[in-house]
């Protein structure tokens, strides 16, 4: 059986390595004994795997998806006893959410093989810190992200940028924005085109392989279902059929009036829910799924007592587009969505975001003026459809390059 898992491991590693590199692999992220990385479908985390592979190809490798039929009635301990006892020394598991045993088996593994290193990814709603085998103190979480506006210009132009900090966009965004258009003007490209094709259609590695925007979207949606139908049962077994039926229910209603402010009582009817914990613990869930992302109030300590958000948003703007996007929900999804990786995104009593506590950050077209927030220090209008701002206006693009 290891031979012919040892085969699909190299047929594997041939179809999925690529030249371009993610973060997680320029920036050496993968480097505890226990790595498991986790995603929303769709973001890159097969790929990541094959990368890191490669990389080390001075290690006897092995990929596995935990959703193929070869592996029949093996279980992750046995995988590993045999391909450790071969003389393995990098072992990579996909797809562990959809091993009921996932938990248990790793924690084993990585007592009993202390010398073989282990890969592992899954869903962005995985927990491994919850239960008895609770893996926090032995595994290193990594989350990923679909591509930033930089990376999906690296990757579609084979032209690399400089990380940018959201610091050194506040106070040097002028010869930031006129150095990265200047660097594009010189491969014949206008940046505005590029990012209104990001909105739509950048955030997913794999969109650059479709044939055409109506596959691509497509595919988009066949994630969106089976992230719902299939991952989250993986996940939270609590979760039964009418579970995910008003899951998806409140995805659709969400959908069609998004940025959404959630009316509990309404939607609790709507619903047919019988307590508003429940509700709200939907909300987290499609957050998990990597399809939501929720804006607390300013105020708000987070999640920890399930307070209600404020606005519901979608995770990314391709999402938006399954539906007719509108353009000022497209921008502040857009802003979300580049900040909210690293830093704290709240809802101001004043702006629309206010981030990790000090900085007002007011959302809009070109046109857009100080006007809401002219009395309140330290506050900035992003304004769409300009290439290059100045003074306390920045060009809403260029938030794409944050790091």
């Amino acid at each position: 059986m290891l031979s012919k898992l040892m085969l699909e491991s190299k047929k594997f590693l041939h179809r999925n390595t690529l030249e371009y590199q993610r973060y997680f692999i320029k920036e050496d992220k993968i480097k505890h004994r226990l790595s498991i990385i986790t995603g929303q479908r769709g973001v890159g985390k097969t790929t990541t795997i094959a990368q890191y592979m490669a990389q080390h190809e001075e290690w006897k490798s092995l990929y596995v998806s935990m959703d193929s039929f070869i592996i029949g009635d093996l279980s992750m301990y046995e995988i590993a006893e045999a391909f450790e006892q071969d003389g393995g020394e990098l072992l990579c598991f996909d797809e562990i959410h959809k091993y009921s045993n996932w938990s248990q088996e790793l924690k084993s593994i990585y007592d009993n093989f202390q010398k073989l290193r282990i890969l592992a990814s899954g869903s962005s709603a995985l927990e491994i810190d919850k239960g008895s085998h609770d893996l926090s103190r032995r595994a290193h979480l990594l989350h990923m992200y679909g591509m930033s506006f930089k990376e999906y210009l690296e990757l579609k132009l084979g032209v690399y940028f400089e990380d940018i900090t959201l610091e050194g966009i506040l106070e040097n965004h002028e010869t930031i924005a006129f150095d990265i258009t200047m660097a594009l003007e010189k491969l014949d490209k206008k940046i505005l085109p590029l990012f209104k094709e990001y909105l739509k259609v950048g955030y997913y590695p794999y969109s650059l392989t479709m044939e055409s925007e109506d596959v691509f979207f497509d595919l988009l949606k066949q994630n969106i279902n089976v992230s719902l139908s299939s991952d989250l049962l993986f996940v939270y077994p609590s979760l039964d059929g009418n579970s995910i039926k008003k899951l998806k229910l409140l995805l659709n209603i969400i959908m069609e009036s998004v940025p959404f402010v959630p009316v509990i009582e309404k939607l609790k009817e709507t619903l047919e829910v019988g307590d508003g914990r429940t509700l709200k613990e939907y909300f987290i869930k499609l957050e998990d799924a990597g399809i939501l992302k929720l804006l607390m109030k300013a105020s708000s300590k987070g999640l920890a007592k399930l307070e209600k958000p404020e606005k519901i948003y979608l995770n990314n703007t391709n999402l938006l587009y399954i539906n007719d996007a509108n353009i000022g929900t497209v921008r502040e999804t857009f802003f979300l969505s580049m900040l909210s990786k690293a830093h704290d995104v709240r809802y101001p009593k004043k702006g629309d975001f206010l981030v990790d506590g000090t900085s007002l950050f007011e959302i809009g077209g070109k046109n857009k003026d100080f006007k809401q927030i002219a009395d309140i220090s330290n506050s900035f209008v992003v304004a769409d459809d300009m290439e290059i701002g100045y003074k306390n206006k920045i060009p809403l693009w260029l938030f794409g390059f944050i790091y």
